[in-house]
């Protein structure tokens, strides 16, 4: 791979920037594969940009995003980015967008299997507020964070009106995105994201040229993620096709959330 510090302009044919997904970024352990503490966000930031890279909106990386344009996302909305994401906005200039399963605002992540063993809190509906004046964006990531492929009729619309209905209460403003929790999706819900009013809708897949705005793919950075592979996702690097298969498997892994819930009857 070039050492040059530009990112590779050629190895993109999508039209729009990268989309970068993390989840929890706390500094204490955690269970599963999802966390990567500050100290390694801050390091990648810096060597994302030393790269070349340039941190934009989300809006902006979808619709008229250049290959070196990337934008940060983080999935579930935990407490803890209430001390992360100020910093890194200051520091590297980071625009942040946040999607929230509305039902746990304020309240533990006991949707997730690995509550079991570990609880970690959402962010409150005043953290929220404060993030969202610095200039974090919100999103929705459904009301339960049910695996909306799974929904019935009903349940589906629910998971996908209330919780945008919720987040601009809170916020005051228009709420036009939504990730999909556990990254699944199909036509069916594409669809009732439109008809609820969304303008863009991310799953946890890799990005494809034919992707729809409603349906857009993200990079997902994991714990066990180190510089080198992150460096193949973002530049299309030659085990870039080994990175995708790692990150899909586990965010297959990822759905024996879904299936514990369903034993647990919730």
């Amino acid at each position: 791979m070039s050492r040059s510090s530009k990112p590779n302009q050629n190895a993109r044919s999508s039209g729009r920037g990268m989309i970068l997904t993390f989840h929890k970024v706390q500094p204490q352990f955690s269970f599963g594969a999802n966390n990567f503490p500050p100290s390694r966000i801050e390091k990648l930031l810096g060597f994302l940009q030393r790269r070349g890279f340039r941190f934009v909106p989300l809006e902006h990386a979808v619709l008229r995003g250049e290959p070196s344009d990337l934008a940060i996302t983080f999935d579930d909305g935990y407490a803890h980015l209430a001390d992360v994401l100020p910093n890194l906005m200051q520091r590297y200039g980071v625009k942040p967008t946040v999607f929230i399963p509305t039902a746990f605002i304020g309240c533990d992540n006991t949707w997730d299997y690995s509550s079991s063993f570990q609880r970690t809190p959402h962010l409150s509906a005043a953290a929220i507020k404060e993030l969202a004046k610095l200039g974090v964006r919100f999103g929705a990531h459904g009301h339960r964070h049910l695996d909306l492929t799974r929904c019935n009729q009903m349940e589906l619309v629910e998971e996908l009106k209330r919780p945008m209905k919720e987040l601009e209460n809170i916020l005051g403003e228009t709420v036009s995105s939504i990730s999909y929790p556990f990254g699944r999706v199909n036509e069916t819900v594409t669809s009732q994201a439109r008809s609820a009013g969304y303008r863009f809708g991310f799953t946890m897949s890799y990005p494809d040229p034919l992707e729809l705005p409603l349906a857009a793919g993200r990079l997902p950075i994991y714990g066990y993620d180190t510089t080198f592979s992150i460096r193949q996702k973002v530049e299309h690097g030659t085990f870039y096709a080994v990175e995708r298969i790692n990150s899909g498997i586990t965010n297959r892994l990822s759905g024996g959330t879904s299936w514990w819930r369903r034993l647990c009857g919730n």
